[in-house]
């Protein structure tokens, strides 16, 4: 059996090892009680530390870390469909909430999207007449709480 190798005070990407935790896993690997720079505690299975300096995988944080990155990604692709007109372009407003004019779909260029308690109803119209009187409808379904009010028409 390999001799144990304290990792105490060191450093893993954002954790820092405070102590030995007293579980192990399955694969027999042992525990280590870590503080994240955010200041949460984890408990991370060594390999899981070591792998992270070896090659650029396992653990670097608590979960903080992958949370900025996923946010500060978010917002880039925010920023760019903001401040790209052609996007502008292909999704013009009609003035009518939740219906845009799409000229990049071809014949059906009225687009209807209605989103409510995580569900939501997308479909597209040749006329904006057909798109208001679809809305209409949808949201008359909804109101009376008709439980398939987002099926396409």
């Amino acid at each position: 059996m390999p001799k144990l190798v304290d990792l105490t005070g060191q450093r893993f990407g954002r954790l820092t090892v405070i102590e030995r935790s007293g579980k192990v896993t399955k694969d027999r690997n042992t525990r280590w009680k870590c503080i994240c720079d955010c200041g949460k505690e984890t408990i991370v299975a060594r390999n899981n530390l070591t792998r992270s300096n070896l090659k650029g995988r396992g653990a670097k944080s608590c979960g903080c870390l992958k949370k900025e990155l996923f946010e500060s990604r978010r917002r880039k692709m925010l920023e760019k469909c903001l401040n790209n007109p052609e996007a502008k372009k292909n999704n013009l407003s009609t003035g009518i909430k939740n219906i845009s004019y799409q000229p990049s779909q071809g014949s059906a260029c009225y687009s209807v999207r209605i989103f409510r308690k995580k569900r939501r109803y997308c479909q597209y119209f040749t006329t904006l007449k057909e798109a208001e009187r679809a809305k209409e409808y949808v949201l008359s379904r909804y109101k009376k709480g008709i439980s398939n009010w987002n099926e396409k028409l």
